[in-house]
This record gives C-alpha cells, sequence and structure tokens, in this order.
C-alpha cells in the first residue's frame, strides 16, 4: 500500500479539511467498512484511539483525512501500544 499525503490524495487542493466516507476510510486502512464503524463506536465511548466521525446531518458522517493521517502515524510510531 502507498503512503500518500494529504495533498497527493486531494490532488494539491487545500480548499477546506477534506473529508471520507466509511467507504474510503476502509480502503485507505485496508479493513471493512464494519470494522470502521465499530472502531468508531469504540471511539464515541471513550476507548481506542480512533478519529471521531464529523456528523454533517442525521444519516451523514465523514472523517477528516488529516485524522486519518495522524491516526495512522501515531499506529506507525506506536502510539498508544500498551508497554
Amino acid at each position: 500500500m502507498t503512503n500518500l499525503t494529504t495533498m497527493e490524495r486531494t490532488g494539491g487542493q487545500a480548499a477546506g479539511p477534506k473529508l471520507w466516507t466509511v467507504t474510503q476510510v476502509a480502503a485507505a486502512l485496508a479493513i471493512h467498512a464494519r470494522t470502521v464503524w465499530r472502531m468508531a463506536a469504540e471511539a464515541e465511548a471513550g476507548m481506542g484511539r480512533f478519529p471521531r466521525p464529523l456528523r454533517l446531518g442525521p444519516k451523514t458522517l465523514r472523517w477528516q483525512v488529516a485524522d486519518i493521517d495522524r491516526y495512522l502515524a501515531d499506529l506507525a510510531a506506536g502510539v498508544g501500544k500498551p508497554a
């Protein structure tokens, strides 16, 4: 899997925060969409370090790409792993 920066993924455009759907987040993390929902629910309950989604409407949730990038960087650095 190629690790692209946010600017590379957005074609160099930084007009505002880039938002991803659950399908896009799942693809970026190479996991199933259900796993994204489970991790998001755990984060809402105060468990886990997965980024919380933004609620744009009653049935519309999106994740900021910068939050997913930060999450991946923390995983790579071993932040939050038990000693």
